[in-house]
């Protein structure tokens, strides 16, 4: 089973120009972003447990697969989910959605019939083969600007 296959959303590519309300260092936009959020990562409640998919390596990759999503003429949405849906080990898939229009996105990309090239696979490859655990690379310690660390504790 995979679980939380767009991480959170970030594999949507909408946290690419603005970053997730936790990360940005620009107090007015992030609490623009907070009272309007794009999905998880803007949130106080979630957006501090998924930390893990905004680590700079994470970042990193996922401009990466956006590049390839690019290249190929689709979506890194249909890009991350048709490449999920082609896991061999993978039997059904969790994906969270805040509203119809991305659940009815999301589930035509199961239903494509033809698989995503080799070529575009291992492009995809090549890509995790940089960092096989970008979610477990981060660099950030310390206290943010609420005087929390990284997964939403408080900080003295």
């Amino acid at each position: 089973m995979s679980y939380n296959a767009l991480a959170g959303g970030m594999l949507t590519g909408k946290y690419m120009d603005v970053p997730a309300a936790l990360d940005d260092s620009d107090r007015a936009r992030a609490m623009k972003s907070i009272e309007s959020p794009r999905g998880r990562h803007d949130t106080r409640g979630w957006g501090g447990t998924l930390y893990r998919y905004r680590t700079d390596a994470a970042r990193a990759a996922i401009a990466e697969y956006a590049q390839i999503a690019k290249k190929y003429g689709m979506s890194l949405t249909e890009l991350s989910l048709r490449w999920n849906r082609q896991r061999s080990l993978v039997t059904t898939t969790l994906v969270g959605h805040s509203n119809m229009r991305q659940l009815q996105e999301s589930l035509k990309y199961f239903t494509v019939k033809e698989p995503l090239s080799d070529q575009i696979m291992w492009d995809i490859d090549m890509v995790h083969m940089k960092n096989r655990l970008p979610l477990f690379s981060s660099n950030r310690v310390g206290r943010d600007w609420l005087g929390e660390g990284e997964i939403g504790e408080p900080i003295p």
